[in-house]
C-alpha cells in the first residue's frame, strides 16, 4: 500500500521534526517527543514521516493527567466518530484549537439524527454566524467539514489550509500554509488538499 515508505527509511526523529517544522508542523510549547511516541524509534525510521505524523496527531496523557495533543497543526482522527449530538461540536472544537492564531471560533452546536440522515453544524468566526447541512453516512464524518474551514481562512485572509489523507476508517489532517503543500508532499506524497476550488467561495 505505502510503496513510498521503503524509498525513504532511516531518517532519525529529529531530522523528520526538523522537516516538518520548515513546513510549520511542530510541538507544543513544553511537549517533548520522546513522551509521545507509540513506537520504537527504530519504526519511526523504517517508516519516515507517516508514523511521526500520526504520533503528532494524536492524544496523549500529560504528566499531570490531562489528555492533550502533542501538535496543533494536525490532527489523526477515527472517522467514524459521529454518533449523537455533540459529536460535531466536539470535531469543531479541535479545529478550533487549530485554528485559534487565525481566528476566532465559538457558539458551536450541531445536529445529529443518524436514523433520518440529517446533521448540520452552527458557529461563529469573529462574531459572524455560520450553519452549514452535512451528508450522513453511517457514523462516519462528513470530510466536507475540513472544506468549510479551508474556505473560511482564505475568507478570514489566513494563508493556512487543511490539507488531509484518507486512510479507511482514519484521517490524517494538516493545517499549514499553502504555499508549503508541495513541500509537504515531497516529505509524504499522501495528501490532498481540502478545498479544491481555491478562489472561489461557497459561503
Amino acid at each position: 500500500m505505502f510503496r513510498w515508505l521503503k524509498k525513504r527509511n532511516g531518517i532519525s526523529i529529529e531530522q523528520q521534526l526538523n522537516d516538518f517544522l520548515g513546513i510549520g508542523i511542530g510541538l507544543k510549547e513544553g511537549i517533548n517527543i520522546n513522551d509521545c511516541l507509540d513506537f520504537n524509534k527504530k519504526e519511526y525510521k523504517i517508516k519516515p514521516y507517516f508514523l511521526l505524523l500520526t504520533t503528532l496527531g494524536s492524544e496523549i496523557v500529560s504528566n499531570d493527567k490531562r489528555f492533550l495533543f502533542p501538535s496543533d497543526d494536525v490532527w489523526y482522527l477515527d472517522r467514524e466518530c459521529i454518533e449523537d449530538n455533540g459529536d460535531y461540536v466536539r470535531v469543531i472544537r479541535r479545529i478550533a484549537e487549530m485554528t485559534k492564531n487565525d481566528f476566532s471560533l465559538d457558539h458551536i452546536n450541531d445536529f445529529i439524527d443518524l436514523e433520518n440522515k440529517c446533521a448540520w453544524i452552527s458557529f461563529k468566526v469573529n462574531g459572524q454566524g455560520y450553519k452549514f447541512d452535512l451528508n450522513v453516512n453511517d457514523d462516519w464524518l462528513d470530510i466536507r467539514v475540513f472544506e468549510i474551514f479551508s474556505i473560511l481562512l482564505l475568507k478570514y485572509g489566513s494563508k493556512k489550509r487543511f490539507f488531509f489523507s484518507d486512510i479507511d476508517p482514519n484521517l490524517l489532517v494538516v493545517l499549514i500554509e499553502k504555499e508549503k503543500y508541495r513541500r509537504l508532499n515531497e516529505l509524504l506524497n499522501i495528501f490532498i488538499p481540502a478545498h479544491l476550488g481555491e478562489g472561489r467561495s461557497v459561503l
